[in-house]
């Protein structure tokens, strides 16, 4: 069975680059361009790729409503951020933070740590 990954990002770019790179790494991927499509999932996603800055419901009220209602969500999470006050030094409860622009290589050995379950506290990149 493949792995799967979600990418929530509204920007349809990214959201295409992203989808090209996890599948080409062996995922099924499904993409959501607003957080607030993912407030209630409907399967379990071995990595969760999630936008900070979205127009309805972003990121961050995403994370803070996941740690509320399923806070083990957040253990396959990583977040991406385009704006440096959020990818400075802020300490986020999920698997891991990247800034944009990212590097894919780094971001595709995050996203093979946390989808094979390694344990790591939340770290801004």
């Amino acid at each position: 069975m493949k792995r799967q990954a979600l990418v929530i990002d509204d920007d349809g770019d990214i959201r295409e680059l992203l989808t090209v790179l996890l599948e080409s790494a062996g995922f099924e991927v499904e993409s959501l361009a607003d957080g607030i499509h993912a407030v209630e999932l409907k399967r379990k996603y071995d990595v969760i790729i999630l936008d900070l800055n979205m127009p309805v419901f972003d990121g961050e009220q995403l994370t803070d409503y996941w740690q509320l209602t399923d806070p083990d969500i957040l253990r396959r999470v990583i977040v991406l951020s385009g704006f440096s006050k959020y990818s400075r030094g802020r300490k986020l409860p999920t698997f891991a933070a990247i800034p944009k622009p990212f590097e894919y290589r780094q971001l595709l050995d995050l996203v093979e740590q946390c989808a094979g379950g390694v344990e790591r506290t939340s770290i801004t990149a």
